[in-house]
């Protein structure tokens, strides 16, 4: 059975209804459970709403330690990361950078033209679909659940991804550039 694996945040910021619906269209279709590790103020209705729909294949975790935090990562076969409308500017889902390091595939739920949605469709490490579209998000599922080699492929471009543009010394360049420029 594979996992969708949605970590972080379950906030008011971020378009997780969405999945909640798509992953009730297809239920029983698709050998896949989903994870939802963390916590926030869209819990209660994400547990609510779960309920309602009888989706069985979902499983509510809490936060973990930063020291497990890789051990969850690989965890997940695909990973969701999702942005409501509207936010852009505002937030930025900080987990597409873990989840790129892992080197997994990507489903982004939220609008093109913010931050996550950019890096998914240039890493080419997943597929970016509008908030609310549940079908869309439902197709997205199906097709990265029936083709391992695609989720291989887009793994790989994350990770490669990644460490050409997040790593761990292109970052700390960054952070010394930026205090540089401050000095």
């Amino acid at each position: 059975m594979l996992t969708l694996l949605y970590t972080g945040n379950l906030g008011l910021g971020h378009d997780l209804e969405t999945i909640i619906l798509a992953l009730a269209k297809i239920n029983g279709d698709l050998s896949l459970q989903a994870v939802f590790v963390g916590d926030g103020k869209a819990k209660r209705n994400l547990e609510k709403q779960i309920k309602q729909l009888k989706f069985d294949n979902v499983e509510f975790r809490p936060p973990v330690p930063l020291y497990k935090l890789s051990e969850l990562m690989a965890e997940g076969d695909i990973h969701v990361v999702s942005q409501k409308a509207g936010t852009q500017g505002l937030i930025v889902p900080s987990k597409i950078y873990g989840v790129l390091a892992a080197g997994r595939p990507v489903l982004f739920i939220g609008p093109s033209d913010c931050e996550p949605a950019m890096i998914v469709s240039k890493s080419r490490a997943g597929v970016v679909v509008q908030s609310g579209d549940i079908d869309g998000v439902a197709e997205a599922i199906k097709k990265l659940v029936l083709n391992p080699d695609l989720r291989r492929e887009m793994g790989k471009h994350a990770r490669q991804y990644y460490e050409k543009n997040f790593g761990r010394d292109i970052s700390v360049s960054r952070i010394i550039k930026a205090i540089e420029t401050i000095v």
